[in-house]
């Protein structure tokens, strides 16, 4: 983040690792800025901080210069998985976005949340070029019969995560926004567990791995916590040197949305939650794209498409909008 999104605000600082209850919790660091007194409650600290869901004090930021509202204490501290306090934002200087929750709250001892990004043009669309590789790490192997996976991180609210094939570590620190590489996996089902770096588990689910499958395990926001998204990763056949494009909605909150080109040559229309189109063979060339639910464009970016090569545009919330949505394009060269 710029440093100067955070206008000089102490309020902003990301405090981590939050404390676990009862060691003690973050306050104000205090500046008199000149007043000789104005603020002389800053900095004093609040032990213990209270259990999850009994209240806890956070700076809520900068009313007009005066830091009156200093201290002023949130009631109640969510418990974890529920939200809570995060940097107070700055969209241009106006400050419109201050108070926006990040959810879900990390657990205790986990770390705190921290201001996602503004809606600046390059959280819009990013691009992942995969290359393929001649030998790919083992995950979890107990036969000759295996497929090979890999494991998308979509969700928005969370510090990396761990990643286990039947509690053995596969991905140690999973960002947002992030693809692993591709790794083997016997086939057959096989169990997936998501956790916090202190062993918290978010969830796990049983896979079903098929012989020679190509897969991309998506981790994903829903209404009640995380789910897992099983996406088939097979080849697109692409004659005479063309190109193959697809594309999957992993936002549980923006309903179906629509991505198309300038010239609307390409069009995936009302692609659902969790829903994965077909391929679409294309001609290598630039292509602008838009993304638009039915009433308005969300965003455009654009995707070069070479010879060779198959896309797939994943498109998710930034932040729990339903509007804030911005795409991943992962390219798999073959």
């Amino acid at each position: 983040m710029n440093s100067n999104e955070y206008m000089n605000d102490n309020g902003a600082t990301p405090i981590v690792p939050l404390p676990n209850p009862g060691e003690g919790g973050p306050v104000f660091p205090g500046n008199d800025f000149g007043n000789g007194g104005d603020n002389n409650a800053a900095g004093t600290p609040v032990v213990p901080l209270p259990n999850p869901g009994e209240g806890g004090p956070v700076f809520p930021g900068n009313s007009g210069g005066n830091n009156n509202m200093a201290g002023t204490p949130v009631i109640p501290l969510p418990n974890p998985g529920e939200g809570g306090p995060v940097f107070p934002g700055n969209s241009g200087g106006n400050n419109n976005m201050a108070g926006t929750p990040v959810i879900p709250l990390p657990n205790p001892g986990e770390g705190g949340p921290v201001f996602p990004g503004n809606n600046f043009p390059g959280i819009q669309g990013t691009i992942i070029t995969v290359l393929p590789r001649p030998v790919t790490p083992c995950f979890y192997c107990n036969s000759n019969s295996y497929g090979t996976i890999r494991f998308l991180n979509t969700a928005i609210g969370y510090n990396p995560f761990v990643i286990s094939i039947n509690n053995r570590t596969a991905v140690d620190a999973l960002e947002y926004a992030e693809v692993s590489e591709y790794g083997r996996i016997s086939s057959g089902y096989q169990t997936i567990t998501v956790s916090g770096r202190n062993g918290y588990i978010y969830i796990s689910k049983q896979i079903r791995v098929s012989v020679g499958a190509t897969m991309t395990i998506a981790i994903v926001n829903t209404a009640g916590g995380l789910n897992l998204v099983e996406i088939n990763d097979a080849s697109c056949y692409t004659p005479m040197g063309g190109s193959c494009i697809r594309v999957s909605n992993l936002s549980y909150n923006a309903g179906p949305l629509t991505l198309s080109t300038y010239s609307r040559n390409i069009v995936f229309q009302n692609v659902t939650f969790m829903e994965v189109t077909n391929y679409v063979r294309v001609v290598p060339a630039r292509y602008e794209i838009f993304v638009s639910n039915q009433n308005e464009v969300l965003l455009s970016t654009e995707i070069t498409a070479r010879s060779g090569s198959q896309y797939t545009v994943y498109m998710f919330n930034w932040n729990e909008s339903p509007t804030a949505i911005r795409t991943l394009i992962i390219e798999d060269r073959r």
